[in-house]
């Protein structure tokens, strides 16, 4: 089973897409927010990182770097926030993150942008040309 990280200061809403996650056959874990991500990254082998964007203390693309540094080619991360399509994409593209979804998207959208991700992941293992790396 494919395991998952979520990391998001709102646990609400992170308990909801976790529990999304769940229904569409992943293992997820809900981290709250930034402080100890790194302590679990380096316990647990997460496939993918749906990390919000806006957070206090350190914001999404800061915690992307870390996880760059500490897993670097071992882990997908996806930018997942309410902020503008737009600017999560720019967001996206400047910190060099996997994918990214905006938190309004219907659940269909996040499994379909889940398994692409997780798809590339595996195709770039195994070599398979047919699917175009990001």
């Amino acid at each position: 089973m494919t395991n998952i990280l979520i990391i998001d200061d709102d646990v609400d809403f992170g308990d909801l897409t976790r529990r999304r996650l769940l229904r569409m056959g992943f293992e997820a874990k809900l981290h709250g927010g930034s402080r100890g991500v790194m302590d679990l990254l380096l316990r647990d082998d997460f496939a993918l990182v749906i990390l919000d964007v806006n957070m206090p203390g350190l914001a999404g693309p800061d915690v992307m770097k870390m996880i760059r540094t500490l897993r670097a080619g071992q882990v997908k991360v996806m930018f997942y926030s309410s902020a503008d399509s737009h600017e999560l994409r720019r967001l996206s593209e400047e910190h060099e993150a996997d994918g990214y979804l905006t938190k309004t998207a219907s659940m269909a959208e996040l499994e379909l942008r889940i398994r692409d991700l997780l798809q590339r992941s595996s195709a770039r293992r195994t070599g398979n040309a047919s699917v175009e790396p990001r």
